[in-house]
């Protein structure tokens, strides 16, 4: 079995790094120190790399298999860089059981110039020949074609021979690689076409891109995303090939960010449509926070200047949309849902006279034109979104330039003493989590919004008996719906265990229950 060179240090979600062409793992220094703050990170060298031994052949299916055999943890998110992205989604695609995410940097899946069905042209990417003119002259000088290739990694940077130094000094920590696995690192950049691969990753993927990357144009980031709709995409513009070494702690927050998401948020949205679906006929006689929350979303709005074309996303059974209809001088109200029954009731409730349009859809995936939308509002519904960023992506790319959104969602600290209770029964997640403030301020300011204006409010309605609590959450259709959850039933002793841990918090018999809710205006 070849013996791979691993070196992990810090605790948390498990994150396996894989470096690039000619390097080695001690490339990552300070910026692997930077993520194990947080999580559990490991450092392996690529086969013939560093510390780790040579295989034969070296081709990139080798190499993946000699890596999953090496790394122990069951399932990981895998960060690849470069040569490293190759074959980390090499990885994704063969062993996905053994994969959490992905994590592209400076990567490519189509590392050279490639005529693209889809984009009715060349695919971004490397010059085929300035790759090859890389292979002939290894051969005659390694050493000048390694320099030339790190100094191809900084150009345009203002700090060139700074951070040219920088990658020297990390290289040089061990002998280069033989002439036959640099070689074979580059004939794998040359042929492999990992682009039908990405297109099939059902796992959450983050690529990060430099602006001034000579190898990894900018532009294939656009590219990828056509292949992987869900992709979370990051370019920073003034970075090059190594943002992890000219912009450190700006890629740390990216992937932190990324990260912290990783496992947190994973709504079942076949569970999620049944579950609204069947609550359609319950909703309207528990959803009192609702309404309260949808009358504050529409006083911080200035619905008093709203006109044209209006989408309202997770319509429920109607009630924010027939205010709008009612304050506006909108032509056109799109009332929108997960849910077919909520939209048949909300049809059944609104006066048919052809300013109302109803859409059956996902928020994360809105079937609509881009800038064809003048407003968008949504009461308590987008907290149901498993990528917030894709959704306020597609709601940024429906809207009209200057147009509106206004949202509540539920925040981090809803249900806060309901999780506590269950947390002394047992360690499976019985309530649905949400995104934090910050949270949701990231992601717009990511999708292109601005004028962002964030406020919190607490409300703590109060209940005769947690069994009231839990039948007005049914009824709502808003119990856990989260992918991962334990899949066993829950056991009556375990249930009445929580009902008394919660329960101890009660005043004169009756229990509260906090519902944070974030209103949100931007543009």
């Amino acid at each position: 079995m070849t013996t791979i060179h691993q070196h992990t240090f810090g605790t948390g979600k498990p994150i396996v790094l894989v470096h690039g062409w000619a390097m080695h793992s001690g490339i990552w220094q300070d910026f692997a120190q930077q993520l194990a703050q947080h999580y559990q990170v490991t450092c392996i060298d690529l086969p013939g790399h560093g510390g780790s031994e040579k295989i034969t052949p070296y081709t990139l299916e080798q190499i993946g298999d000699t890596l999953v055999n090496a790394v122990t943890d069951e399932r990981s998110c895998w960060l690849g860089w470069s040569l490293g992205a190759t074959v980390v989604l090499d990885i994704a695609q063969r062993y996905p059981e053994r994969v959490d995410a992905l994590i592209l940097l400076s990567g490519n899946p189509c590392f050279v110039q490639k005529y693209h069905e889809t984009l009715a042209g060349q695919w971004p990417g490397m010059k085929t020949l300035l790759l090859e003119q890389f292979a002939n002259q290894l051969a005659e000088n390694c050493m000048m074609t390694l320099v030339r290739f790190l100094s191809l990694q900084v150009q345009g940077l203002g700090n060139t021979k700074g951070f040219l130094q920088q990658l020297k000094t990390a290289a040089s920590k061990y002998p280069a690689p033989d002439t036959e696995t640099l070689q074979g690192g580059l004939d794998i950049l040359k042929h492999a076409d990992l682009r039908a691969a990405l297109a099939d990753i059902d796992k959450p993927v983050l690529t990060l891109l430099g602006g001034l990357d000579t190898l990894v144009p900018a532009a294939v980031g656009q590219a990828m995303q056509q292949q992987l709709p869900k992709m979370q995409l990051h370019c920073i513009n003034q970075a090059a090939h190594a943002p992890f070494l000219s912009h450190q702690q700006e890629t740390v927050e990216i992937i932190s960010h990324f990260m912290d998401e990783l496992g947190r948020l994973s709504f079942d949205k076949p569970k999620l449509r049944q579950s609204f679906s069947d609550a359609s006929a319950t909703y309207d006689s528990v959803a009192q926070l609702q309404r309260t929350v949808g009358q504050s979303l529409l006083t911080a709005a200035d619905t008093a200047q709203l006109s044209g074309t209006l989408l309202d996303i997770g319509c429920g059974t109607g009630f924010l949309t027939g205010e709008l209809l009612a304050l506006s001088r909108c032509s056109l109200v799109i009332a929108l849902d997960i849910a077919l029954p909520m939209l048949q009731l909300t049809r059944h409730k609104l006066p048919d006279n052809g300013n109302v349009h109803y859409v059956c859809a996902d928020a994360e995936a809105l079937p609509l034109a881009g800038h064809s939308i003048e407003h968008v509002f949504s009461n308590l519904a987008l907290q149901w979104c498993s990528h917030p960023d894709t959704a306020f992506n597609d709601i940024k790319r429906v809207l009209k330039p200057g147009g509106q959104l206004a949202f509540s969602t539920f925040g981090t600290h809803t249900l806060q003493e309901l999780k506590a209770a269950w947390a002394t029964v047992d360690g499976y997640s019985h309530v649905n989590d949400f995104y934090n403030q910050d949270d949701i301020g990231y992601f717009l300011q990511q999708a292109g919004f601005v004028n962002i204006n964030l406020n919190s409010t607490t409300y703590l309605p109060r209940y005769g008996s947690v069994q009231a609590l839990m039948r007005e959450l049914k009824c709502l259709g808003a119990h856990n719906v989260l992918v991962g959850r334990n899949k066993q039933l829950t056991t009556k002793t375990a249930l009445q265990n929580m009902i008394a841990a919660y329960q101890t918090a009660s005043i004169d018999g009756s229990i509260s229950a906090t519902f944070e809710v974030i209103t949100v205006t931007a543009s």
